[in-house]
């Protein structure tokens, strides 16, 4: 690497590319039959690219260096020992696109990316991925060479495609055309059905075109469709929709909601009852689970101080029980020790000095609580 950087420096791209590749090379064939479990290899292939970058990023080539570098990395990109490797393929095509400012090399390159494409025809995950990122490709070289409105139609032509829903998505929403995002994202939501995570996300730009746009109705619905998923942060937002007489009629019918629901998103309804100090069903939500009481002790002490201290001692109890190693008597000890910082000192005396004499034959957990 050093001699390529070298050869860079003298301003002799051509055999910087030249070396580079070598490296790039012997690191695949490598790869091949060795175990880089550590990712050294892969480290010095990604370096090797890196720096690929910066050889084409050089303002100062000239048209026939570009052409020899082009040539050189089109070849290695369809070289057989990336079949299986397909990001490095494609990094090396897309560092190909950087060169190709001339309609010859774009013709060269757009026939080998649609080739490409056409060889692999299927429906898999693999194929819809290799697709995806050679039209990005594409996608790059129309709008540095052809212009904006080109590069439009290109995305339009290819909304089966995440990154380019999304951007087309983001485009109409620079432009403040709502309608055109609510309808791209319905469209993204019916397509991606199967994967909630794009759901989500094609969601949450419905739910902003909504806000920008003035529609609370449509706004509120989305919402409440995240929170019922477990988004505490469109609780906050639909919050915000509301003044402070409404929101005290409006909140308990969510609490309710998320209460009667198959899957029951705990970390949310939590968060809810502690922001609207909804302490007596936080208090029922503990009870049931002792063993969250050292996390929400915080939220219930004065309103139910000797029911918290109850909870404890039923959760040391319990964990005590089923301890069987030092580091489950710290585990109980450390409970011990939040009962105290929850202002129970005396019971957290007692319930220690109840255990040293219950689990008597056990010295190593006698040894952890005298440390309490």
């Amino acid at each position: 690497m050093e001699k390529a950087r070298h050869a860079l420096e003298q301003k002799k791209a051509i055999q910087a590319a030249k070396l580079t590749l070598c490296i790039v090379q012997e690191m695949m064939d490598l790869l091949q039959g060795a175990d880089d479990s550590d990712g050294i290899i892969g480290e010095m292939i990604e370096e090797s690219l890196a720096f690929i970058a910066e050889i084409i990023d050089d303002e100062e080539l000239s048209p026939v260096q570009k052409e020899d570098i082009f040539d050189k990395l089109m070849k290695e990109a369809i070289n057989k020992r990336y079949d299986g490797w397909t990001d490095w393929r494609l990094d090396l095509l897309a560092k190909c696109s950087e060169l190709a400012d001339n309609r010859n090399l774009r013709n060269k390159l757009e026939n080998h990316l649609v080739s490409l494409i056409e060889n692999e025809k299927g429906d898999s995950w693999s194929f819809n991925y290799l697709a995806e990122k050679i039209n990005l490709i594409r996608y790059y070289m129309i709008e540095k060479y052809d212009g904006q409105k080109k590069a439009a139609e290109f995305i339009d032509q290819n909304l089966q495609y995440t990154d380019f829903r999304k951007m087309a998505i983001e485009s109409a929403m620079k432009n403040k055309d709502y309608s055109e995002v609510v309808k791209l994202t319905l469209d993204g939501e019916e397509k991606d059905e199967g994967s909630a995570g794009l759901v989500a996300q094609w969601k949450g730009y419905r739910y902003k075109a909504y806000k920008l746009s003035g529609k609370l109705n449509e706004q509120r619905e989305i919402a409440m469709n995240f929170i019922l998923k477990g988004d505490f942060e469109y609780y906050q937002e639909l919050k915000k929709t509301y003044d402070t007489k409404e929101w005290p009629s409006v909140y308990p019918e969510i609490i309710l909601l998320l209460e009667n629901q198959k899957k029951i998103y705990l970390d949310i309804y939590t968060y809810i009852l502690i922001n609207e100090g909804e302490k007596q069903k936080l208090y029922e939500y503990v009870k049931g689970r002792p063993s969250t009481v050292d996390y929400f002790y915080k939220y219930l002490i004065p309103e139910f101080t000797e029911e918290i201290y109850g909870l404890f001692r039923q959760y040391i109890e319990q964990t005590a029980a089923r301890a069987n190693s030092r580091k489950d008597y710290q585990g109980v000890c450390v409970i011990i020790r939040n009962l105290k910082k929850a202002g129970g000192k005396e019971q957290a005396l007692e319930i220690k000095e109840k255990l040293f004499t219950q689990y008597a034959n056990r010295p190593a957990f006698r040894d952890e609580l005298s440390r309490v």
